[in-house]
């Protein structure tokens, strides 16, 4: 399939597919911060002959066809007054989930009560982590308290010092750039601090099922578990509006105490401030613009080297 000749030439194939768009959507809408500028076109695609049928169309239409892809917005901060890209949201993608472990599944794997999982990539983990209690499932415990979708915090590695979504992937399927599907198994999967590498693939792609080994255990046992985590994310200001944490740690250092030592701490400009609960947490206060962030996230990064000579690297997406 040909991709559109124009925006208004895809516009038509879109509206002929049946597929949900919108133009000139703000895009706070769509940042768990609540701040950002306008996109030209967003796309909402609801399962993988849609999300495959999108990006064959809008190859060559709008910035040689680059696309940018959100999930659950929680850690991109859109910066840019105008994105001329189109956006695909997984904001109605698959959700579903079902039971893989046939294909994944072994002996020694039924021995152990292990159970491989398949979950659209468009379900938050929060979803995930009360499916895992219903069903007396363990492992994915340090769920508890980070926002977003499942692919998205497959591709960021997101997590805790205990674990991270790496740990419990066994495979996920991916649309390429040019919107060829493929399975990626545990084995071609790097997962590093915050990031993965598919061997062979380019960083343009989306997910859109993943496969996670999870173990049988009882309520309690799982429950004990979360337990943690629920008081450690009492630290942190989930109430409040942000992007989680901003800077990823440096090696041997945790980043909200270093921003806290220096003097960061509740430091404010425009809208913006950095939280007094925990540094690493840059919070919206009322009508924060990108610029208001970007500049605490300047500041901050200067004194970092400056006085620390430490280089603090962000956690956060900037578009």
């Amino acid at each position: 399939m040909k991709g559109a000749k124009s925006k208004e030439d895809l516009l038509k194939k879109l509206k002929e597919r049946g597929i949900d768009f919108m133009e000139n959507q703000d895009m706070s809408s769509y940042s768990s911060i609540k701040t950002g500028g306008k996109a030209d076109l967003i796309l909402f695609p609801r399962n993988e002959a849609e999300l495959g049928l999108i990006i064959k169309l809008t190859e060559g239409v709008i910035s040689e066809c680059f696309r940018y892809v959100v999930g659950g917005g929680t850690n991109t901060l859109f910066k840019k007054e105008r994105i001329c890209v189109p956006v695909i949201s997984f904001k109605k993608f698959d959700s579903s989930v079902s039971d893989a472990s046939e294909n994944y599944g072994s002996h020694e794997n039924e021995k152990c009560g292990e159970k491989v999982m398949r979950f659209g990539a468009g379900i938050n983990l929060s979803k995930i982590l009360n499916y895992s209690m219903r069903h007396n499932l363990s492992g994915c415990e340090f769920f508890y308290g980070i926002p977003g979708t499942l692919g998205g915090a497959v591709k960021m590695n997101a997590g805790s010092k205990e674990s991270s979504v790496g740990n419990i992937v066994e495979a996920i399927d991916i649309f390429d750039s040019n919107g060829s599907k493929r399975t990626v198994q545990k084995k071609d999967m790097n997962f590093s601090y915050r990031s993965l590498n598919i061997k062979g693939i380019k960083d343009n792609y989306c997910i859109t099922s993943v496969y996670l080994k999870l173990k049988e255990s009882s309520k309690a046992e799982i429950a004990e578990n979360i337990k943690i985590f629920k008081e450690r994310k009492s630290g942190q200001p989930l109430g409040e509006f942000s992007l989680g944490c901003i800077f990823k740690n440096p090696e041997g250092f945790s980043a909200g105490k270093l921003i806290e030592e220096m003097g960061f701490k509740g430091v404010s400009f425009g809208g913006a401030s950095v939280s007094r609960k925990h540094a690493n947490f840059i919070i919206n206060k009322g009508g924060a613009k990108p610029s208001d962030i970007i500049f605490l996230i300047d500041n901050i990064r200067e004194k970092a080297l400056e006085s620390k000579g430490i280089k603090l690297d962000t956690e956060i997406k900037i578009v």
